[in-house]
């Protein structure tokens, strides 16, 4: 199997690490095969491949349930919205399983774009999963620093038809300036009727003690966030996108589970943890 991916790329492991935690649940919002395969292969993987121990295990819980709850919602938005546009990007995918997962509508295409060391490291994983995408699933080995639109031109992405863009734990490792590219990027590209969702926070969240220990973690794999987002519609509607938010509340509510600590209203600040869903 191809070594692991480094920097930003390691953030992927971490993650799919957090949803795989989710297949042990009775009551789980949903099943990741490819994220149980990867932590059976990783083993003792803090140890011998830096990626880090992860959280005590306060914050552990914390990191599990955020990232279990975030994957819910995309995984509904993504879907309903592909019911209306039959071609979808995941932007960074990462080892997102989504495109073996999900009930995509037919006829449905998913661009998966992420650096080309992810993709060959996830060949692998999916490998031993077993399992065969529900959808016409297309790689695009790309860095969203460089040219990633004419590779997903080249890669068959057809600009005039309305897109459904996923954007999940991206946001935050980009600066303002290379966030406001993407955005011109994808709004370039995207046909009225698109649909991005996306996830982001605000200042304040990312100053209180349980986010700063995630910080922690992801700047030890050389991944730190470099942004954040203090009026999500401000950012998007100049662009000509209209911004629906919800709230991790209303989620929590919705998906049958405890808010984690940091959304509850006795929770430390006023942070804002911004789940996106707008239309073009």
């Amino acid at each position: 199997m191809p070594g692991l991916p480094t920097g930003v790329g390691l953030t992927a492991l971490c993650t799919a690490r957090e949803r795989g935690a989710e297949n042990h649940r009775p009551d789980r919002l949903f099943e990741d095969r490819v994220a149980q395969v990867l932590t059976e292969v990783l083993g003792a993987a803090p140890r011998t491949t830096g990626l880090p121990d992860g959280h005590p295990p306060k914050d552990r819980a914390f990191a599990v349930d955020f990232v279990a709850l975030r994957t819910r919602f995309f995984d509904d938005e993504l879907r309903a919205a592909s019911a209306r546009c039959r071609q979808v990007v995941l932007l960074g995918s990462g080892l997102d399983s989504r495109a073996f997962r999900l009930d995509w509508a037919r006829d449905t295409v998913v661009y998966e774009l992420d650096r080309s060391d992810v993709l060959l490291f996830k060949h692998g994983i999916v490998a031993r999963a077993g399992q065969e995408p529900r959808c016409t699933r297309v790689e695009v080995g790309a860095d969203l620093r460089g040219d990633w639109p004419g590779a997903l031109r080249a890669a068959g992405f057809n600009p005039w038809r309305p897109t459904v863009w996923g954007v999940e734990e991206l946001l935050p490792y980009l600066n303002r300036a290379e966030n406001d590219r993407l955005l011109s990027g994808i709004t370039a590209m995207s046909a009225g009727g698109s649909h991005l969702v996306a996830d982001h926070f605000d200042g304040a969240l990312r100053r209180s003690v349980t986010f700063s220990a995630m910080t922690e973690v992801r700047c030890a794999v050389g991944a730190a966030w470099r942004s954040t987002l203090e009026v999500p519609d401000g950012w998007l509607a100049p662009h000509g996108w209209t911004c629906g938010l919800t709230d991790p509340t209303e989620l929590a509510h919705r998906s049958g589970r405890e808010l984690p600590d940091l959304f509850t209203p006795r929770a430390e600040g006023d942070g804002h943890l911004w789940l996106m869903s707008a239309v073009r």
